[in-house]
């Protein structure tokens, strides 16, 4: 995903969850969510499922800890830095299976990025929300991500099937990091058990 795409995946989850800390530091979740773009590791390193993944079930652990949560700006930073691996495992050109070249990755991710922003802003991506599970461990998140990667690689390959996914499982990632931390709670009636 482009830049502006992850930072308004990143505006779009902290405005719906409405969690103090996280409006608090906003600004740092933003910055987060394009870090991994910015660093020099971004030419050496794929941001795609197999050659990230073990390295975001660690970062995951590891915000559900409680022990980070020392420095909520550095905090949120870092968890704007998981939610750019997930949106990016669930973009096709970030996927092993995507056909296209270097210049069909740049037009894809361009076309993500409008539609991207105008699924967020048209009220699709509210509507298109699932119950928000609830995860009793970092690992049955990181296996949450990977079965629903699963699924998504057998699905048709569309931007707005990108979208739906992006969006879904990044705020429900985001839902359970901070809900295993004590920082979110909403009401049981709008969450279920992860299965």
């Amino acid at each position: 995903m482009r830049k502006k795409s992850h930072i308004s995946l990143a505006r779009y989850i902290v405005k719906e969850m409405e969690v103090e800390e996280l409006m608090k530091h906003r600004k740092a979740f933003c910055l987060g969510s394009i870090l991994p773009d910015c660093k020099p590791s971004f030419f050496t390193m794929k941001h795609e499922f197999n050659g990230t993944f073990d390295k975001m079930q660690s970062e995951i652990a590891r915000l559900t800890t409680g022990t980070t949560q020392d420095n909520m700006r550095v905090y949120c930073r870092d968890l704007g830095q998981v939610i750019h691996f997930i949106a990016d495992y669930f973009t096709f050109p970030h996927n092993h299976i995507f056909p296209g070249s270097l210049k069909d990755h740049c037009i894809y991710e361009k076309e993500l990025k409008y539609s991207l922003r105008s699924y967020i802003k048209s009220g699709e991506a509210q509507r298109n929300l699932q119950r928000m599970r609830v995860f009793k461990s970092s690992d049955e998140i990181c296996e949450f991500i990977k079965k629903s990667h699963e699924e998504y690689l057998k699905m048709k390959k569309t931007v707005k099937e990108d979208c739906k996914y992006i969006v879904s499982i990044c705020h429900q990632v985001v839902i359970g990091i901070l809900s295993l931390i004590g920082i979110y709670c909403k009401n049981s009636t709008e969450l279920e058990i992860a299965a």
